[in-house]
C-alpha cells in the first residue's frame, strides 16, 4: 500500500472552503487526524476586530443609567430654582446650599 502524506493545513482549508480536490476528500474520509484538523478549522476563531468591538461596547444598562442621571439632574435643577425663589437668593447660591458635601471629621 502506498504511504500518503497528510494534506497541509492550507490544503485542508481550501478543501473545506471549496470542496476540492478529490484526493483530499478521499484522504479525510480515511484519516481521523485530518478529520479532526478539519473540525478545528471549521470553528471560526474570533477576530481582533470582534474582540475589540466587544471590549469597546457600551454596558447593557448605559441608556437607563444615563436617563436616570439626566432625570436626577433636571429634578435637582428644578428643586434649586424653587428653593432660590422661596428663600429669595440667587440660583447659584441655592445650588451651592443644596449640594451634598461630606462632613469633615
Amino acid at each position: 500500500m502506498k504511504s500518503r502524506l497528510h494534506p497541509s493545513k492550507r490544503k485542508l482549508t481550501t478543501w473545506l472552503e471549496t470542496g476540492g480536490p478529490v484526493d483530499v476528500d478521499d484522504h479525510v474520509a480515511q484519516c481521523e487526524r485530518c478529520a479532526g484538523t478539519l473540525e478545528a478549522l471549521a470553528i471560526p476563531e474570533p477576530s481582533v476586530s470582534d474582540a475589540l468591538a466587544a471590549f469597546l461596547a457600551p454596558p447593557d444598562d448605559l441608556v437607563s443609567r444615563m436617563n436616570d442621571r439626566i432625570s436626577d439632574s433636571l429634578r435637582n435643577r428644578a428643586d434649586a430654582k424653587m428653593f432660590a425663589e422661596l428663600v429669595g437668593i440667587s440660583l447659584p447660591t441655592a445650588r451651592l446650599l443644596l449640594t451634598e458635601r461630606p462632613l469633615d471629621e
